[in-house]
């Protein structure tokens, strides 16, 4: 095939010369709308045709939800190239953070048993480790306004950002000590119990990974060995650490492609460096750039208006760009209007949707169809700040758009306990706080809070959760006793159990929120050492009631977003479009806002750089940056407003100049006079979805549940619910690290039995088991689990010494395009290897801390349909995609030393890959039926919120059974537990 003529047929001319651009350093500045992503992928794609190995290719991505739909573009192109699709599996597309993370695993085993902490569980370890982490001190020399309790969480907040700031600007804590003494000091602190307590955050592993090159640690140069091409999505949005990040990877690469939009550069205020892109060739004066200025979402008022605004508001902080609209297409409406008060604004947003609602739309393909309520979006600058009379600032609009019958999903955060269910169960949760409540406090909650929003709860059923959890959060610990560990998400289940969730038939934006109560649950349990009392459940509670609120989205988007008007922040909205968009709320003082300084705790003589380049702050420029971005989201229909009388305002707040600085012809600003022509109709159609491009399942354990349960599925990874996190959680993770230690350490010659006992001993941890305080005499659960790990990887070592002998053992990612999906998984391989180091041959083995007794393949309890499946899925992700021909699979029992062989034939393979996309199809399709059975109900983590019936699929097409072992080298034959493990007492 003549892949420039394939890729000039897929491409327009503007991106193809982008993506085949033949200078070592390439920038493309791609306006809004002007198909940076399919450049890229096409980049990738010709990278790939002309030779370069897939593993060679690092493509950075802004979001894990952008990764994931780069992926499948780059599938798609590389298919136009006549290429193997699966030859995307062997890329890293993704985050920065993740790949950093998977470096630090290359680099040393132990990483693998960090677990990461994003901003709300970072804030939970900082309450958790409070006293360890001196926090109190450092709280008395930097005072916050507000009461106590404000206070103590604003210090938490401010710790926070100063730990981030300082990775994220590779500052040395001894620099900020020098300046600022307990600062310095407790960020010293911090770090070291967080190394000690096996957790990292997204700020401090990107930091180590630069420090690893800049020190030329042999590790990570063995994990970039590879690496021969960089790219980078949303190039605007780096910060310092990043930008550090790809100049070294750059340095060990042979090309640089970076891809973005310095009018849409909108994370300033969390430390993203605009100047990055702005002076790219400056830094790498041979690089060529090329402009995508052709807008393929939005109409010629639209984009030119756009275009001028930014000219204006920018001038020359911006780079010069003139794009172009495609095509226009009708219907199409642009209207700039201020209203007299924010309910007439909220009035016309919800009537005009209304109006539009069903109206015929032409797709750029050429497709007709009718508007739904997913095609209309309401985005406003900000959602945290509340009105003069203490409303929300979007409640007007969703207010007007309830009283219609409206569906909305609310995409801004900061609003979960405004819901009547999630608030109804915090209340629940509060009961418990000062003592177990009496018969009479619990039925005042059921009848004021609980039955109104749980018409099907049992009251009695109520009761007993309440008796019971009352009596273990405040039961005394006896002196010597060991202390009891408490499971809040158990609470959960329990109380929604008694309130009888499974049977009140509520809605998937219902579901979501009470799945993110879960997930709330489960970042307690994860990052605390346990909950065992009184006091620490009241940690919980107050984590509820000051953080939680305003830190958890409840827009899953694990599938399709809802057919429903979004009602989001710009920010929440980036990357998205629509073909009606609605940007209220825009009045002087309001979009754009006023000025806001940095106001952090890191010394501004550190980061006067930064601050200087506009970071941790917000001007005029990043609102107007802000403010293009929100108009960009639309393509047809685009209206702004805002209201003079805001809720209880007493001035008239004026036009915002923003809205006034918009001009073009076609632009409306006579909505409110009385002779003005009506608002654009047109025909109707019916209303049918548009294909959305939202996160679809990723990964092999989500395929996994779904085969086992699809209703399980749903509530885990649709809904969000979380189980408890078990008492010996990471004791796999553990043996599994020494496992990689050892191969890493002995490449050639098998361990000693007593030297894999120390490594496994060295390695050992558990985050929520304490050690004894007197391990020898009194050895408890922490040091049973150490001893378990030593032995099972002493025997590993004493019993498989051949995997080590010219055989390595790697642990390989990788993906596999699945009908427009990506399934993303990681590859235990043990290599064989010749004395030039060549692979000659290469076994899959999925290391499992299982236990298979006398007879393992017959031992149901192992669902070796699982099993079998993911050995043959990695199975062919190594033949596929890395090139490996894995001629045997096993799963390798570590606790009782056992290697089961399964079938990795091509018949296999070809069987496990059509049932993965028979899961697929379901989910995409939204079946989700119940598949209730005896056996996988009782040990099902969502029991609780489960009918556990039998209902059928939506579809008559079965998958094909999977190909186990049988014990004697040969085959047996199972469907996957959704059929063959359904009915009562199956």
């Amino acid at each position: 095939m003549d892949v420039e003529q394939a890729l000039k047929g897929w491409l327009t001319q503007e991106q193809y010369e982008a993506a085949v651009a033949p200078e070592r350093e390439v920038l493309a500045i791609a306006g809004a709308g002007s198909g940076k992503s399919r450049t890229l992928a096409g980049r990738v794609a010709h990278l790939v045709a002309s030779g370069a190995p897939p593993e060679s290719v690092v493509a950075f991505t802004f979001s894990d939800k952008a990764g994931e739909q780069i992926k499948v573009r780059v599938a798609q192109a590389l298919e136009v190239c006549g290429l193997d699709s699966h030859l995307v599996g062997g890329m890293y597309i993704g985050t920065i953070h993740a790949w950093c993370r998977r470096v630090l695993g290359e680099m040393d085993a132990n990483y693998r048993q960090f677990d990461v902490l994003d901003e709300m569980r970072y804030q939970l370890y900082l309450i958790s480790r409070y006293p360890r982490l001196g926090i109190a001190s450092l709280r008395d020399a930097h005072p916050t306004s507000g009461g106590y309790r404000h206070g103590y969480y604003k210090t938490l907040r401010q710790l926070g950002r100063s730990w981030q700031m300082m990775n994220d600007e590779l500052l040395d804590p001894r620099e900020v000590a020098a300046e600022d003494s307990d600062l310095g000091e407790a960020l010293e602190r911090l770090r070291s119990h967080l190394e000690k307590d096996h957790f990292i955050d997204f700020s401090l592993m990107q930091r180590l990974v630069v420090e690893a090159l800049e020190s030329k640690d042999p590790g990570a140069a063995r994990a970039l060995a590879a690496l021969r091409h960089v790219l980078v999505d949303e190039y605007q949005d780096v910060n310092v650490v990043q930008e550090r990040l790809i100049g070294l990877m750059r340095a060990h690469s042979e090309t640089l492609f970076v891809v973005g939009d310095d009018d849409q550069a909108i994370y300033g205020w969390r430390g993203a460096d605009v100047t990055n892109i702005l002076e790219f060739t400056r830094r790498y004066p041979r690089a060529s750039e090329h402009r995508l200025l052709t807008n393929f979402r939005s109409t010629t008022a639209i984009v030119e208006a756009a275009g001028d605004f930014a000219a204006q508001e920018l001038g020359a902080v911006r780079l010069p760009k003139l794009l172009k609209a495609a095509a226009d297409r009708e219907p199409r409406e642009f209207a700039v209007q201020h209203f007299p008060d924010r309910p007439s604004e909220a009035e016309f947003v919800a009537v005009r949707i209304q109006e539009l609602l069903g109206t015929e739309y032409e797709e750029p393909n050429g497709t007709v169809r009718g508007l739904t309520p997913a095609d209309f979006a309401i985005l406003m600058r900000s959602t945290e700040t509340t009105e003069s009379d203490g409303s929300k600032r979007h409640r007007a609009f969703v207010d007007a758009l309830s009283a219609r019958g409206i569906p909305y999903a609310l995409n801004a955060g900061s609003q979960l306990f405004d819901r009547a269910q999630p608030a109804a169960i915090r209340s629940a949760f509060g009961l418990l706080r000062d003592g177990s409540p009496d018969r009479d406090e619990v039925e005042r909650l059921y009848r004021a809070e609980l039955l109104p929003v749980f018409p099907k709860a049992d009251l009695n059923r109520v009761r007993g959760v309440f008796a019971d959890w009352g009596r273990r959060i405040h039961a005394p610990v006896a002196q010597g006793a060991p202390r009891q560990r408490l499971f809040p998400q158990e609470l959960l289940h329990e109380l929604l159990h008694a309130l009888n969730v499974a049977e009140s038939g509520f809605d998937d934006g219902i579901m979501a929120d009470l799945g993110t109560f879960s997930r709330i649950l489960q970042d307690v349990e994860s990052v605390y050492v346990s909950i065992d009392g009184s006091n620490r459940f009241g940690d919980l509670l107050n984590f509820l009631e000051n953080v939680a609120g305003d830190g958890y989205e409840t827009d899953n988007q694990m599938v399709s977003r809802p057919d429903a008007v979004s009602v989001s922040t710009v920010h929440r909205a980036k990357g998205l479009e629509f073909p009606v968009v609605f940007v209220v709320d825009v009045e002087a003082n309001r979009f754009p806002a006023r000025r806001r300084s940095y106001d952090g705790w890191m010394p501004t003589s550190l980061i006067q750089q930064a601050l200087d380049n506009g970071s941790y702050q917000t001007g005029d420029a990043d609102q107007a940056r802000l403010f293009y971005t929100a108009i960009t989201r639309a393509e047809r229909y685009l209206y702004v407003t805002g209201a003079s009388m805001l809720p209880g305002g007493k001035r008239v707040s004026r036009v915002s100049r923003f809205a006034a600085r918009l001009s073009h012809p076609e632009i409306r600003r006579d909505l409110l006079d009385p002779g003005a022509p009506p608002c654009v109709t047109s025909p109707s159609a019916t209303p049918r979805r548009r294909g959305d491009e939202s996160v679809l399942p990723t990964t092999y354990s989500q395929i996994r549940s779904y085969m086992r349960c699809p209703y399980s599925y749903k509530l885990g990874e649709v809904n969000g619910f979380s189980p408890a996190i078990p008492e010996l959680f990471g004791f796999g993770r553990a043996v599994h690290a020494a496992v990689g230690k050892l191969h890493e350490l002995y490449k050639d010659r098998p361990p000693t039995p007593e030297a894999a006992r120390a490594v496994a001993e060295d390695l050992f941890h558990l985050k929520h088991v304490a050690p004894s305080t007197d391990p020898v005499n009194r050895p408890g659960a922490y040091e049973r689990a150490k001893q378990k790990s030593s032995d099972v990887v002493a025997g590993y070592a004493a019993e498989y010494g051949q995997d080590f002998e010219r055989r390595r053992q790697v642990e390989l990612p990788f993906e596999v395009p699945i009908e427009g999906a990506v399934i993303s998984g990681a590859i235990d391989l043990i290599l064989c290897l010749d004395k030039a180091e060549k692979i000659k041959d290469a076994k899959v083995i999925d290391f499992k801390t299982m236990e298979g007794g006398d007879d393992p393949v017959r031992n149901e309890d192992l669902h070796w349909e699982d099993l079998s499946l993911q050995v043959q899925l990695y199975g062919r992700g190594a033949e596929v995609v890395r090139g490996m021909n894995a001629r045997t699979g096993a799963v390798h029992l570590l606790k009782d030393g056992k290697r089961v062989d399964v079938p990795v034939d091509i018949d296999a393979m070809r069987d496990a890959v059509s049932n993965v996309e028979w899961a697929v199809e379901r989910i995409v399709e939204g079946d989700f039926p119940r598949r209730g059975s005896a056996g996988k109900c009782t040990g099902c983590d969502f029991r609780r919120l489960c009918s556990q019936k039998v209902e059928p699929f939506a579809t008559d097409v079965e998958p094909p059974a999977l190909h186990l072992p049988d014990g004697n080298g040969g085959k047996r034959f199972l469907q996957i537990a959704a059929f063959s493990r359904t009915g009562p007492g199956k």
